[in-house]
C-alpha cells in the first residue's frame, strides 16, 4: 500500500521546511570522521594490488619532471562514479605518473566533506556540486578548491521497492513516498527534486527526502525504512540482485551524460605544487580513457571488485560498467553508455548545479541572479584549463557543451529561468 502521509526524520529546518546542512548537522553526519579514517582502508595505491586481476597499462604522457610532492593521500568513497580515481591505483598508473598515492576510504559524504575542509585531504574524490559548495562557503567549512575533472557521467538511477511494483510508475506517484539520497549536495538530489517537481510535487512538502549513507539504503530498502532511493547505479543494481527492488529509471533517461561525481584539489595545495597536480591530473585523465573503452569495463570490474578498491560482488559491477543488466521487474538491457568516464568539466553543468542549488534553498548567503554571475561563481571553481592541457594530449573531448537537455527540456545556461517554467509548467 502506498503510504498516504509522510513520517520525516527529525531535522534541521530553515523557516520554510527545507533541510539545511548546518555546521551541527554536518558534524552528526559526519561523527567519528577521524576513526573512519583509521578503520577504514587506507590502502598505498602505488601499483596494481597483486590480486587476481592485476593488470598494468603503459602512460599515454611523460611524466612531469620534478614533481614536488610524490607522497599523497586521496579520498574516495567506494562507488563505481570513482572510477578513474580508484583504477588509477589498480592500472599503477599513479606510480608510472611519479606518485606515490594511498587511497582513504569514507563510508559517507559528510565524513569525506569534513575531513577536507580540515585539511586532512588534498585531493579528493566528491560528488559534483560538493566543490562548489564547500568553494562558495555553502554550509559548514570552506576552503578554496578546484574542479578540474568530472569522474563520470550518467551512472545512477532510480530504484523503487519491489512492493510498489505497478504502483509507482512517474514522479506524479511519489507522492507520500520516502526516497533516500546520498547527501543535500549531490546532483542525486537535485535532478530528484525537479523529476519530482515535474509530477506536480514539491519535493519538500510531499515526499519525505531522506539522507542516508549510500551503503545502507539497499538495506532500508528491503526492510521498508524507505520506499525507493536514488543512487549510483552498484545500488540499483544490487537492490535488483537482492530482490529488494526494481529499476523505474536510469537518470541517463532523465538527463543525457550528466555529472556526477568529481576529482577536486585544495587550491593552495595545485598551487604550491603544479608538477605535482600535473601528475594527477595525468595519471586520473589517462585512467579515464583508458576505463572508457567498453574493451576495458569488464577488466575494470573485475579489478574494481577487490578489497582493496571498492570491495562488490563483481556481477553488479559488471553489469553497471558494461551496461549489460536485469531491472528487476523482468526486462533485460543493453545499455553501453549506462555510465560513462569523459572528464572535462562543461561550465553548462556547474551553472545548472549552482542554479538548483539555489533554487532549492542549498546556496546559502549567494545571490546569483543573472546569467553572468553564474558563469563567473562556476568559472571560480572549475579549473578546465588545466583539463584541456592534459585531455587534449589524451585525444578526448575538450569542446563546451551549449547547452543541456534535462527532462526533455533544453537547459540554456545563458537563460536557466527557462527551464525552470518548461519543466513546471
Amino acid at each position: 500500500m502506498v503510504p498516504s502521509s509522510r513520517h520525516r526524520a527529525a531535522r534541521e529546518t530553515s523557516g520554510h521546511g527545507r533541510p539545511v546542512l548546518t555546521r551541527r548537522s554536518l558534524l552528526q553526519l559526519g561523527a567519528g570522521a577521524s576513526a573512519v579514517g583509521m578503520l577504514a582502508a587506507c590502502a598505498p595505491a602505488s601499483g596494481s594490488s597483486g590480486g587476481p586481476a592485476s593488470i598494468e597499462v603503459e602512460p599515454s604522457l611523460p611524466a612531469p619532471e620534478g614533481v614536488e610532492q610524490p607522497e599523497i593521500t586521496i579520498g574516495f568513497v567506494p562507488i563505481t562514479c570513482g572510477s578513474p580515481i580508484v583504477s588509477a591505483a589498480a592500472l599503477g598508473l599513479y606510480e608510472q605518473y611519479g606518485l606515490n598515492v594511498t587511497l582513504r576510504r569514507f563510508t559517507g559524504w559528510a565524513e569525506l566533506w569534513i575531513a577536507f575542509v580540515a585539511g586532512e585531504l588534498d585531493a579528493t574524490h566528491m560528488l559534483a556540486p560538493m566543490p562548489l559548495a564547500i568553494h562558495h562557503h555553502f554550509a559548514s567549512g570552506q576552503r578554496d578548491i578546484r574542479l578540474p575533472y568530472v569522474t563520470n557521467t550518467n551512472g545512477n538511477g532510480i530504484t523503487v521497492s519491489k512492493e510498489l511494483m505497478g504502483i509507482v510508475e512517474g514522479p506524479e506517484d511519489f507522492d507520500g513516498l520516502r526516497l533516500g539520497l546520498p547527501f543535500d549536495y549531490s546532483v542525486h538530489n537535485l535532478l530528484a527534486r525537479d523529476y519530482l517537481a515535474s509530477g506536480g510535487l514539491d519535493p519538500d512538502a510531499d515526499v519525505d527526502l531522506r539522507i542516508m549513507r549510500p551503503a545502507d539504503m539497499v538495506t532500508a530498502l528491503a526492510v521498508g525504512e524507505i520506499d525507493a532511493f536514488c543512487l549510483p547505479d552498484q545500488f540499483t543494481q544490487r537492490a535488483v540482485a537482492e530482490d529488494a527492488g526494481f529499476i523505474l529509471t536510469l537518470t541517463k533517461e532523465l538527463w543525457e551524460d550528466h555529472p556526477c561525481c568529481s576529482f577536486a584539489v585544495a587550491d593552495d595545495f595545485a598551487s604550491a605544487n603544479p608538477q605535482t597536480y600535473q601528475a594527477l591530473l595525468r595519471a586520473i585523465g589517462d585512467t579515464a580513457k583508458w576505463i572508457d573503452d567498453p574493451n576495458h569495463r569488464a577488466d575494470t570490474a573485475e579489478q574494481m571488485a577487490q578489497p582493496a578498491y571498492l570491495d562488490l560482488p563483481q556481477p553488479v559491477l559488471t553489469s553497471v560498467l558494461t551496461g549489460e543488466f536485469d531491472d528487476g521487474a523482468g526486462g533485460q538491457h543493453s545499455v553501453p553508455d549506462r555510465i560513462g568516464f569523459q572528464p572535462y568539466p562543461h561550465r553548462s553543468y556547474a551553472v545548472w548545479m549552482l542554479y538548483a542549488m539555489q533554487r532549492w534553498g542549498l546556496a546559502e548567503g549567494m545571490s546569483l541572479s543573472t546569467s553572468a554571475e553564474l558563469f563567473a561563481a562556476a568559472d571560480d571553481v572549475l579549473d578546465a584549463e588545466s583539463a584541456s592541457s592534459v585531455l587534449s594530449q589524451l585525444e578526448l573531448n575538450t569542446e563546451e557543451r551549449a547547452k543541456e537537455t534535462v527532462l526533455g527540456e533544453t537547459f540554456d545556461p545563458h537563460d536557466p529561468s527557462q527551464w525552470i517554467e518548461q519543466v513546471t509548467r
